[in-house]
């Protein structure tokens, strides 16, 4: 029968009578100032107010820990307790200033960060109370730099506010948050500032749930979880994955997720390793032949939890809890990181496209081709790319006549995606079923009228890619003060060639309602560097010529090399409005 014991115990207790070790497979420290803001806050509120009696408490939540060799492994808590620990060695640097004058405290706050030795009371600055194995090693570093005596602390609060400014670390920026509002309150309050570190250490309280083992602490972690406490599902996962890892292996694991983690946050394209898991499900799914759109969260479908007949393979949780699953998560996210190294220069292209997109969807069928044509006797990601270059064209036109068929939403591409999920697993085939046709002429310019800027972009995009084959994904631009801009197509703005604004258009060639007929007209739109387009501003064509040749687009290059092109007139933008339709429309029906 599994055992476990709880008893309440004050910031002094819980602190000072135990060492604390987070372990490689827990989650990275998230909490950021608007946390300990409110921490702060509390206790602050807590302290000054003066109807509470010497009863009163302030709880501060439930710790679930197991002991190993004399360490408490902090299985749920560890945000907590290691911003209390940070809060504390706060409060220290500012009592230890102060030693004369406030007694015991700060051999208490001294006694929640250091062991100390049983006979001489001596601390050694080295031993610390909590040790850290999940962070990043940079952070690690850190974390044992401020919770020991080495940490060098900005002298004056300017200095301290740059440092956080510039600080990636949430330990260092948390700590000297806690820096500056302990110096702020020991100035402002000091008829009440020994007070306050006492309420903290000893009216501040937490619940400690000690368990007898791992798996124990494991399990009472995912009913918390359940019962309403925000954990990721992949925080989750990975602690399932490493409770049913071999424990020669545990430690390669944890160190391996360690550097997703790490590669994750630092990433530009890949956010989350949520993502990576909800592409796993779709991917089993597709591999049973489920493509009920009616999706179940990704947590309970990778736990086993959602049970079909139909299904080959009876059991997600053994596969989930497998070396392979794993092997596969790190390879998917080898490409979600960098995404463009797998790819062919014209693909490279597409996919500029496709993040322009109006949602992520498109992304499901991708993956599902990673797992199906990547080198599967390899550990490292080995796809060919001319997958892409066969699946990337498909891809972009079903989304894009769907978008412009008023089907572009998640809940209108399911249906399609899953189906092609399913028919690339079963037979290596990449077609998108569906019965969405392009858009007239007439319907087409309907869309651009009214639909959303970002689909604008996203149509531009492609177009700008097959106007001219040789148009860059990436140039390197200098302005007028020769100052060098590096620029990527993706980022482009659109510009409106003919102004805006009626003053500017006004001529013969213009009235006010002829104006207002063309201006969003899509012929009238493309796209421009963000600062080439704010130069433009609402200049006449004339003008804008010059800005125009040195864009690294080719159409706006053309454009502003255009001789004798004074004027922008309503027969340009339709002859445009045709050249744009007509791109588009053979780029569709060949992909179709």
């Amino acid at each position: 029968m599994a055992e476990m014991k709880t008893e309440r115990k004050s910031v002094l207790e819980y602190l000072s009578k135990n060492k604390f070790l987070i372990p490689m497979y827990q989650r990275p420290y998230t909490w950021d100032k608007e946390e300990c803001e409110q921490l702060w806050n509390d206790i602050v509120e807590f302290t000054e107010n003066t109807e509470n009696t010497e009863d009163d408490e302030y709880f501060l939540g439930t710790i679930v820990m197991y002991d190993d060799n004399g360490q408490k492994n902090i299985i749920d808590g560890q945000q907590r307790t290691t911003t209390l620990s940070l809060l504390i060695r706060a409060l220290y640097q500012k009592a230890h200033q102060q030693k004369k004058d406030i007694g015991r405290i700060s051999d208490d706050l001294e006694s929640c960060l250091w062991i100390q030795d049983k006979k001489t009371r001596k601390v050694d600055y080295n031993m610390l109370r909590l040790e850290s194995k999940v962070a990043i090693d940079s952070d690690n570093e850190l974390l044992r730099l401020i919770l020991s005596d080495k940490y060098d602390i900005p002298k004056n609060e300017n200095d301290i506010r740059i440092k956080i400014k510039k600080s990636r670390s949430n330990y260092e920026k948390n700590f000297l948050y806690f820096i500056l509002k302990s110096d702020e309150y020991a100035k402002n309050q000091p008829q009440i500032w020994e007070d306050f570190c006492l309420k903290i250490l000893n009216e501040c309280i937490v619940l400690p749930i000690e368990c007898d083992s791992r798996d124990n602490a494991l399990r009472i972690f995912n009913t918390l979880n359940n019962r309403g406490i925000p954990l990721s599902d992949s925080d989750i996962i990975k602690g399932e994955i490493f409770s049913h890892t071999a424990e020669k292996e545990q430690e390669y694991f944890a160190n391996e997720w360690k550097k997703l983690e790490s590669k994750v946050k630092s990433s530009e394209h890949l956010k989350s390793l949520d993502f990576l898991f909800t592409q796993y499900m779709h991917i089993l799914r597709a591999k049973n032949g489920d493509y009920d759109t009616t999706t179940p969260s990704t947590l309970d479908f990778l736990m086993g939890k959602i049970k079909k007949e139909f299904y080959k393979d009876k059991n997600i949780h053994q596969i989930l809890i497998s070396k392979e699953t794993f092997i596969f998560i790190k390879q998917l996210a080898d490409f979600w990181l960098n995404p463009y190294t797998h790819l062919s220069e014209i693909s490279q292209k597409y996919f500029d496209v496709l993040n322009k997109y109006q949602n992520d969807y498109w992304k499901i069928p991708v993956s599902m081709c990673i797992w199906e044509f990547r080198d599967k006797n390899k550990e490292e990601l080995k796809i060919d790319e001319n997958i892409f270059d066969k699946l990337f064209p498909r891809l972009i036109t079903f989304i894009s006549v769907s978008l412009v068929n008023g089907r572009g939403t998640t809940s209108s591409l399911k249906t399609t995606l899953y189906k092609t999920n399913v028919e690339i697993h079963k037979d290596k085939n990449i077609v998108f079923q569906h019965n969405l046709k392009w858009l007239s002429y007439e319907e087409f310019l309907k869309f651009c009228s009214i639909t959303q800027t970002k689909n604008i972009k996203y149509l531009l995009l492609l177009y700008a890619y097959l106007f001219d084959i040789k148009q860059q994904r990436e140039w390197d631009w200098k302005n007028d003060k020769s100052k060098q801009y590096h620029f990527c197509a993706l980022n482009a703005e659109v510009e409106h060639i003919l102004p805006k604004a009626w003053q500017n258009a006004c001529s013969d060639d213009w009235n006010e309602t002829e104006h207002k007929e063309y201006l969003e007209q899509i012929g009238n739109k493309m796209l421009l560097e963000k600062q080439l387009n704010i130069k433009s501003a609402d200049n006449l064509l004339a003008k804008k010529q010059e800005t125009y040749r040195s864009s690294g687009f080719k159409e706006a290059q053309k454009m502003g090399n255009i001789i004798n092109k004074n004027k922008w007139l309503k027969k340009d933008i339709e002859a445009r409005n045709k050249e744009i339709y007509t791109r588009l429309k053979n780029f569709f029906e060949e992909n179709l």
